[in-house]
């Protein structure tokens, strides 16, 4: 069974369930409260009418030995004037003799009923017939200056109250029926407005299994279906932003592949071909320098493979750095002057501005961290100067290194941290290098979640914050 037809369903059952529970209870108490209220009525009538027939009899005998005769005589009219006052038919027994009925029906040897019995022993009493049409008969004592005992009977018709019970059950059903109604308009409506959204969750899900990804669902409530279509379009959105990330990592991955490729064929076409050269030639000079580019282009080889095996062993999970409390002033210095006689090659003077700063990180990856920065901007910018400083700025410690050269493409700065990714500059086969020192810099940062920033512009220079 559908969501929207079990809503419809429970909330019918509900209502339902209501109604024959709490129906009967409703009738059974507003017809106990209008017998309540007849019954007191009928009490505070006989009470009255004690008092009315002791002073009648009393007032008319000349004597109290007279009561027992007036009684007798006088019984039918005052159950005639009663009932036309109480408006229900009144009785008078003495014993078990009926002595006055206002319907004038005297029968004394007809049956006493058990509420006048009652009477006699000082009771009030009634009791009401089951029958059709139901009547409530009541019976109050009637003591006449304390010696003489009568029993006065009220027979209370109960058709006003009958009809009015009536009247409240098929009140109760019309507007059970018209709650059933209107419980199925509004639910049928509520319902829809539940299992829509959810609807359209569905029927967007399918689309997104087959690969729509430009799948969203309207949210138009702030419950829990509407957290629901929020939480899908977010997943959608992280889904599209995931398969596009899988895409540029795939073109990451072609990318590296044609530079690897590119890379490597220029060292293998050079030691082929001085290869072929020695089988062809008898000089000892083109012998001897066949040799030398072929052992070269082999180191060249040899340094690109470790580099790439560096690169896999940082990107590695589980792999574990060493952090130790380190003086990066003297580790600076020391990388400064392992680097002394590159720097004096390439005719770069270097102005050092260091604090005497300490920080909690690996010195042996840190400090291939600042040679391979220093190796990028003495081979490629093409510098006369390097500035390093290393500060104290916001209770962080920063390594800047800048320097003055020809600057980096905006579009080479998007990707410089990417494996085989270089500037035109760096592409130049002169020069030693293949693109792989700011990937293994970038990843030894994070692996200290630290952060590094690089900006620059061309022709004046780049900078290099190492934030700790």
């Amino acid at each position: 069974m559908k969501l929207k037809y079990k809503i419809l369903a429970l909330n019918v059952a509900a209502l339902l369930i209501m109604l024959i529970i709490l129906g009967p209870i409703i009738i059974k108490m507003s017809d106990n409260y209008n017998l309540s209220n007849i019954l007191n009525y009928l009490q505070s009538q006989g009470d009255y009418s004690s008092i009315y027939i002791e002073q009648y009899v009393l007032n008319k005998a000349s004597n109290i030995f007279e009561v027992p005769s007036i009684m007798e005589s006088d019984s039918s009219y005052l159950c005639s004037y009663l009932e036309k006052n109480i408006n229900c038919r009144v009785q008078i027994f003495y014993g078990n003799t009926l002595l006055g009925d206002s319907e004038e029906v005297l029968d004394s040897k007809a049956t006493v009923r058990p509420e006048v019995k009652e009477t006699f022993k000082g009771n009030r009493a009634y009791f009401i017939s089951k029958n059709k049409s139901r009547t409530l008969y009541y019976a109050t004592p009637l003591n006449i200056d304390g010696r003489y005992n009568y029993s006065l009977a009220f027979i209370y018709d109960l058709t006003v109250a009958d009809n009015m019970k009536k009247q409240n059950i098929n009140m109760f059903m019309i507007t059970g029926l018209l709650s059933a109604s209107l419980s199925v308009f509004f639910s049928i409506f509520i319902s829809g407005r539940i299992t829509n959204p959810i609807k359209n969750l569905t029927e967007t899900a399918k689309l997104l299994s087959k690969g729509d990804l430009n799948q969203k669902v309207e949210v138009h409530s702030n419950d829990e279906v509407g957290e629901l279509a929020d939480n899908f379009n977010y997943m959608a959105e992280s889904l599209r932003n995931m398969i596009h990330e899988l895409k540029d990592e795939k073109e990451k991955q072609k990318n590296f592949f044609d530079n690897f490729t590119h890379e490597i064929r220029t060292p293998l076409t050079t030691i082929l071909g001085y290869s072929e050269l020695l089988w062809k030639t008898d000089s000892i000079e083109v012998k001897d320098k066949s040799l030398f580019h072929i052992t070269s282009e082999g180191k060249r080889m040899l340094n690109m493979v470790e580099k790439l095996l560096e690169l896999s062993r940082l990107k590695r999970f589980d792999f574990e750095i060493n952090k130790c409390e380190t003086n990066l002033k003297t580790l600076v210095e020391e990388v400064c002057d392992s680097i002394h006689y590159k720097l004096g090659r390439y005719n770069i003077a270097l102005d050092l501005k260091l604090e005497n700063l300490s920080s909690f990180v690996d010195p042996d990856l840190f400090k291939q961290v600042i040679i391979n920065t220093l190796d990028n901007s003495i081979k490629y910018s093409e510098t006369t100067k390097i500035e390093i400083d290393l500060i104290k700025d916001n209770e962080k410690t920063k390594l800047i290194i800048k320097d003055y050269g020809i600057g980096i493409e905006p579009s080479t700065l998007e990707n410089i941290f990417e494996p085989y990714y270089k500037g035109d500059k760096s592409r130049n086969s002169s020069i030693e290098g293949w693109g792989l020192g700011l990937s293994i810099v970038k990843e030894i940062i994070d692996k200290h979640d630290a952060k590094i920033d690089i900006a620059s512009e061309k022709d004046r220079g780049t900078q290099v914050t190492i934030t700790l």
